[in-house]
């Protein structure tokens, strides 16, 4: 689960912007924007699109933090756009239309997967794991590589990607420790970390925030899309990304002859609590791979194991209150700001832009190119809250699709330490210089989006029947 917040303490120090200017500024264009569109147009949609460039701005800026910019967004889209409720004063659009997505099946999903992810963490079990699965691979330098690639990968498919990263970096600590300053293949092993969460992201709705938009967006527009049903798509395409990421870094940081690697500390005995929490998790992984057999949603699942854990005692108040509640309001404010699109009459007219006169393979590859250069320097969840309606409005005949093509491209956004928090935390080692970052996962990014280009349009009408 991807999120790049400028409160993120591993997030490499930047000037910070001058918000006042910036906000000031983001007003001025939104106005100036809404006077110069013509009023054939509609009066809602017009709003709305001074709206959508306010978000933009601010979510790419970052010149206040994306949940505050989310809450300002949701206030905007009642008082401009709700007639009961609000000020709009046209049309007839109520202000509880845009509370209702805080309280969709995917934002309850997502707190039931950060409580799990929260009680993994507290307990040790992540670590205790991690280093008994990645001992086996100390033997060479290349075996160790595809370790750190698939245990982080594995580990990111469940639980918080930075939360992911901080764990595997401690857990190889030693291992990079060993191969002393300047050594190049130490770069190899950091940077795996940060890949291998994004790849491994993908692979579950709930691996990353820009999934559960995309599922969320699907559902809107009557596709229904199982916990399995991603993981039938994702997983062959993250297995091959983790093949191929493993060795452009092998070569890109080619390890010195003889290299010996040091031996990984014992694991951890996991406590009483911990063996608890791995028994709710796996009972909530078997229920949400097995959904079309019982009937029981996946948000629904999640919010029973929430209910197990704290019932149980495994997780105290102070952990439900520590958990990334500022995700979640930014994920309240994509889905509100996507129907906000919708109920307006926004996309009607999104239909008509040139964009929209291409099809198939070409503006699959438009779509998710730009999706990918965004998320190289913004938020990806904000990436994907901004594109994904825009996306399936251009194409009724490719909506699915681009939907789930645009949310994986936004999770291959590699190259920069501000892309993504396990960037950031590579960086933050010392051991990564920025041009090292940038020619390898800039290459592994662009190389993603042509793999999933390509595969996909096989992929998706075996699967979901798109």
């Amino acid at each position: 689960m991807i999120q790049a917040t400028a409160e993120n303490p591993f997030h490499p120090k930047r000037k910070k912007p001058n918000r006042a200017l910036i906000c000031a500024l983001t007003a001025a264009l939104a106005a100036a924007l809404y006077v110069a569109l013509p009023p054939q147009l509609g009066e809602l949609p017009r709003r709305t699109l001074a709206i959508f460039l306010v978000a933009a701005v601010l979510w790419a800026t970052e010149a206040l933090p994306l949940f505050a910019t989310s809450l300002c967004i949701l206030g905007l889209e009642i008082l401009l756009l709700a007639k009961r409720g609000g000020l709009a004063g046209v049309g007839e659009l109520r202000y509880e239309q845009f509370f209702q997505p805080f309280s969709s099946s995917i934002i309850i999903l997502f707190m039931g997967a950060f409580l799990l992810s929260h009680a993994l963490t507290k307990h040790g079990i992540d670590r205790a794991i991690a280093s008994r699965l990645l001992r086996p691979f100390s033997r060479s330098p290349l075996l160790m590589l595809y370790g750190v690639l698939g245990i982080t990968a594995l580990f990111s498919m469940w639980m918080s990607n930075t939360a992911a990263a901080v764990m595997m970096i401690a857990v190889v600590s030693p291992v990079i420790a060993s191969l002393g300053d300047g050594n190049r293949f130490a770069t190899a092993l950091i940077l795996a970390v940060p890949f291998g969460s994004a790849v491994g992201g993908i692979s579950t709705p709930i691996g990353t925030p820009p999934n559960a938009v995309a599922l969320a967006a699907l559902r809107q527009a009557r596709y229904d899309v199982s916990f399995l049903d991603w993981m039938l798509l994702a997983v062959p395409l993250m297995v091959l990304l983790l093949v191929l990421t493993g060795l452009l870094l092998f070569y890109f940081f080619l390890p010195e002859r003889g290299m010996m690697l040091a031996k990984l500390d014992p694991p951890a005995e996991i406590s009483a609590q911990g063996k608890l929490t791995l028994l709710i998790l796996a009972v909530t992984v078997a229920l949400w791979l097995t959904g079309d057999w019982h009937g029981i949603s996946t948000a629904v699942v999640a919010l029973l194991a929430a209910a197990s854990l704290a019932a149980l005692g495994v997780l105290d108040r102070h952990d439900v209150n520590s958990i990334d509640w500022d995700i979640l309001i930014l994920m309240w404010s994509g889905l509100s700001l996507g129907q906000a699109m919708q109920l307006s009459g926004l996309l009607d007219w999104v239909v008509r832009l040139p964009l929209a006169q291409m099809s198939g393979l070409a503006l699959s590859a438009s779509v998710a190119f730009l999706a990918l250069g965004l998320s190289t320097f913004m938020s990806n969840t904000a990436t994907a809250n901004l594109i994904i309606p825009t996306a399936m409005a251009l194409s009724s005949a490719q909506q699915g699709q681009l939907a789930i093509l645009t949310a994986l491209a936004c999770s291959f956004a590699m190259a920069m330490p501000v892309s993504t928090p396990p960037n950031a935390i590579a960086f933050a080692t010392g051991k990564v210089p920025v041009g090292d970052m940038i020619r390898a996962g800039g290459l592994i990014s662009i190389v993603s989006v042509i793999v999933m280009l390509l595969g996909y349009q096989a992929i998706l009408p075996w699967v979901l029947g798109f």
